[in-house]
């Protein structure tokens, strides 16, 4: 997480601090590229770690899975993301829960609300 956003989530964090059971940062998920076999094994670890996109958080709770996207001024590259994380998640990891979608904001306009609530991605503003 950017400096940005890791103050979103702190305040979100502290204004609601028993809301998940657990989270995970900067969690990986899609494919790798592929890369030439002759590029050394150190190069290979950050090719594999640029290459794969990177949720902001993976909270949960008893019943539901979040994939939080923290955007600050959330727009629609953010319920973008949010949803695209999301759907990798569910792919990936097989989810027994609901995997819902979020963005975490410090603001957003009257249109991104309306654009999430028609995605089903939640915006949920700190």
């Amino acid at each position: 997480m950017l400096a940005e956003d890791t103050l979103i989530w702190e305040r979100f964090i502290d204004s609601t601090p028993d809301r998940f059971t657990s989270v995970q940062y900067d969690v990986h998920v899609g494919l790798e590229d592929e890369l030439d076999e002759e590029i050394e094994q150190a190069a290979r670890a950050a090719w594999w770690d640029l290459t794969r996109w990177k949720i902001d958080v993976v909270a949960k709770d008893e019943d539901t899975i979040y994939i939080i996207e923290i955007k600050p001024f959330a727009n629609a590259k953010a319920l973008g993301q949010a949803l695209a994380y999301a759907l990798l998640y569910q792919d990936e990891h097989c989810a027994s829960r609901p995997v819902v979608p979020v963005v975490l904001t410090n603001s957003h306009i009257n249109t991104t609300q309306r654009a999430g609530d028609l995605m089903e991605v939640r915006v949920w503003v700190a």
